[in-house]
């Protein structure tokens, strides 16, 4: 795939780079703005290893506590990234923006030899195509400081402000063209990779990029449109180990010492620079087995001629090895689970790692990262495993193609973990779940709120119960819609035309019509695209010898009137289990159940199955 060969003479260059950081250092070039917080500051690498420590394990990624910067407007129109003081989460680069530089592939070079002093040395080597007529191109890069540039092996000249690095300007080319861009820098980040200890004091070093922070710590195209593979040659301290994206190439030698690592993704499996990372500790491996054989096509390849197999393993800090292969025993069948279900799995591997993450759980491509507080509190969950695994399809292998519809991936994951349950653990462990769920998303802050909500660049704040419960109850009522066969259909071939790419609810939508034959507009709108949910209120008591029972939904005016399927069982009265289903369009509809005038009480929604709340009273 590739055309440009890269070399690997890292460890030899160390001392160029950091004569050349030396000669280039001190204060940030991003002076502050006026008006605008200063990001110009490095923090102690104490604080720098207490920042993202714990996580929770009970969800993928709950919003931050603390106070938040001020939205800027989703169209971001007025803004210029390179006057804009950074904050983590804050976006205020439009996709038209970065069009000028589409990186096909990373090699990042990293020097973590000396982890105690909470600063790095890197190279980063982007190859991709620079538009036809451009004469520059933005990276996102914040922070640390650059030595040199140099754009296809000439210097090149850069400049720094806000979140942008740059490149340029240069000869422009008539043509799409092919370019590499290669950038020395180095110094103490304050965000994307910290570097911080494990309980016995020995340094560990973990990237952390959710949403759009990989920028403070590699000069990237920091969106999930920009798809990329990725080499890291990671240099690290003798009896330390360093886990990557993709597969293992090699751990040689340093020229100076230590040992460096060498891993790659598949040149077929381009992932966001939001999943691309690294960690570093003395880690206890544990193998947990092979996955995935026959549908693992990125794995290596099986030497004795058989299928090929995904090896997963767990990646542990110091005295939780035991404890990660048994909390994780079940890891290596939720990936043959997906697998079968959906599609391939996508990747070369599977690492379970313990980790600094902020999250409970960090679904990085093929290298899950899992916050450390459920490891030493021994408060793992199975379903934030099952949640991270099943991000390796949706969200990592099918991405957001706009932040806005981040839905398409933890609305995805928070359905499919439940599903996992119900597979093996039976339809009453998954109705708990699904029943968990409803709880939490109609008494969502967000209630009042579409799905989709563009009215925001803070993504932080996109880490909300529509886009997680909710999402997961929009795929479980289409499911109910549709029926099981034609709903996995279309999670398949969905799965099948975005691989490797973005899509949005529209492609969502495309899939599961196509392979219903339904027209779904209807559902979409009143979803996702609108607010709320129902809220009934129902009642009910004899007429006759029938059940009487008037359902109204009594939801604010501004929320959609909804058009559901309800169901009813009846208990007792002779008719105990009966059950009566009505499709409801208005705010009010009545149904008869014939028979059942004695019933001595009446259940909503017996199988979990409409995302409502239900006021119930008898007549």
């Amino acid at each position: 795939m590739s055309r440009l060969r890269f070399t690997s003479g890292f460890d030899g260059r160390r001392a160029s780079i950091r004569r050349r950081l030396r000669r280039h250092g001190g204060d940030r070039e991003a002076a502050p703005q006026a008006g605008t917080r200063s990001e110009a500051r490095v923090r102690p690498a104490g604080v720098l290893a207490a920042l993202l420590v714990f996580g929770l394990s009970s969800a993928c990624r709950p919003a931050p506590d603390g106070p938040r910067p001020t939205p800027i407007p989703a169209d971001g129109e007025g803004l210029d990234a390179a006057s804009v003081a950074p904050e983590p989460g804050l976006e205020v680069r439009r996709p038209a923006d970065r069009a000028g530089y589409d990186i096909a592939h990373y090699l990042l070079e990293l020097d973590l030899s000396r982890p105690a002093s909470g600063r790095f040395d890197a190279v980063a080597t982007l190859r991709g195509d620079v538009a036809a007529g451009a004469d520059r191109v933005d990276l996102d890069f914040i922070g640390l400081e650059v030595g040199s540039v140099l754009l296809d092996g000439a210097p090149a000249e850069f400049g720094r402000g806000g979140s942008v690095l740059t490149v340029g300007p240069f000869e422009p080319s008539a043509d799409v063209t092919e370019r590499e861009i290669r950038i020395e820098y180095g110094g103490a980040p304050e965000n994307g990779l910290f570097f911080g200890e494990d309980r016995d004091g020995e340094p560990a070093v973990f990237a952390d990029n959710w949403p759009n922070r990989a920028r403070w710590w590699f000069p990237s195209n920091d969106h999930p449109l920009d798809k990329a593979t990725a080499r890291f040659e990671v240099l690290a301290p003798e009896g330390f180990e360093v886990i990557a994206n993709g597969r293992l190439v090699e751990a040689r030698p340093g020229a100076e010492g230590g040992t460096t690592w060498v891993w790659e993704t598949d040149p077929g499996a381009p992932i966001p620079s939001y999943t691309m990372v690294v960690g570093m500790a003395r880690f206890e491996r544990r193998a947990l087995g092979e996955a995935g054989c026959g549908l693992s096509p990125a794995a290596p390849p099986d030497p004795g001629g058989g299928e090929a197999c995904a090896d997963v393993s767990v990646w542990a800090l110091a005295g939780d090895g035991d404890y990660g292969a048994e909390r994780f025993g079940r890891a290596p069948d939720m990936l043959d689970y997906y697998g079968e279900l959906i599609g391939p799995y996508p990747y070369e591997k599977l690492a379970h790692v313990e980790s600094s993450t902020r999250f409970g759980g960090m679904e990085n491509s093929s290298a899950i990262f899992y916050g450390r507080g459920g490891w030493e509190e021994r408060r793992m969950g199975e379903g934030v495993i099952a949640h991270e695994t099943a991000h390796q399809w949706f969200g990592d292998a099918v991405s957001p193609a706009s932040w806005s519809h981040l839905w398409v991936s933890e609305g995805f994951a928070s359905y499919f973990s439940p599903l996992y349950f119900e597979a093996r653990d039976g339809v009453e462990a998954f109705r708990s779940l699904m029943s968990n769920s409803r709880e939490v998303a109609v008494g969502s802050d967000v209630v009042g709120q579409a799905i989709v909500d563009s009215s925001s660049n803070q993504l932080f704040d996109l880490l909300n119960r529509n886009n997680y419960q909710k999402g997961a109850w929009v795929l479980h009522m289409l499911r109910g819609q549709l029926g099981d066969e034609a709903f996995f259909r279309g999670i398949r071939d969905y799965y099948a035309r975005h691989l490797h790419g973005v899509a949005l609810t529209a492609d969502v939508r495309a899939a599961f019509e196509a392979a219903s034959g339904q027209e779904l507009g209807w559902f979409f709108d009143q979803w996702v695209h609108g607010p709320g949910h129902p809220q009934l209120e129902i009642e009910w008591g004899p007429e006759g010898s029938e059940l009487m029972v008037s359902i109204r939904q009594v939801q604010p005016a501004e929320w959609p009137t909804f058009t559901l399927d309800l169901e009813f069982e009846v208990e007792g009265g002779g008719a105990d289990g009966r059950r009566a289903t009505v499709r409801m369009e208005a705010r009010e509809t009545t149904l008869r159940i014939p028979g059942a005038a004695a019933a001595e009480g009446l259940v909503f929604d017996p199988d979990v199955s409409v995302l409502a709340t239900a006021e119930m009273r008898r007549r």
